[in-house]
């Protein structure tokens, strides 16, 4: 088991870990938007907010709250292919649908791949709940 940081490395903002259970198959742990100055270190910013790394192994994404440096770059996550699903509280559930609006407005603004990004996530059946 290993676990590679594609966010909140040299800051706090951008939270975005990838935790791998083997050689074939890994975990996302939150998909955050960075602000300010921060950066991924491999080219994602508050700018950028394309996923610049391989997701061909993650196979789910783990919510552990709903703020925006959490769950910011979930669209792009989205628009990069990613069609696994999305585990959260349910009290983040509840918020997810109005934090990614509030992304995708950001992100509209940021990166115009984010358009082609088809019907929320909620309707896609993509956002689940655990108790």
């Amino acid at each position: 088991m290993r676990i590679a940081h594609h966010g909140a490395v040299t800051g706090v903002t951008g939270s975005c870990h990838e935790l791998w259970v083997d050689d074939a198959h890994s975990v996302l742990i939150d998909c955050g938007l960075f602000q300010g100055a921060e950066t991924s270190g491999t080219g994602a910013s508050a700018e950028r907010l394309g996923i610049e790394f391989d997701l061909g192994a993650v196979r789910a994404v783990l919510v552990t709250h709903g703020h925006l440096d959490h769950v910011g770059r979930l669209p792009s996550l989205l628009a990069a292919g990613f069609q696994g699903p999305i585990y959260c509280s349910e009290p983040t559930a509840v918020l997810l649908p109005l934090m990614l609006e509030d992304a995708l407005k950001v992100g509209f603004t940021r990166d115009p791949v984010l358009g082609e990004v088809t019907g929320p996530a909620g309707q896609q059946g993509v956002v689940r709940s655990r108790r």
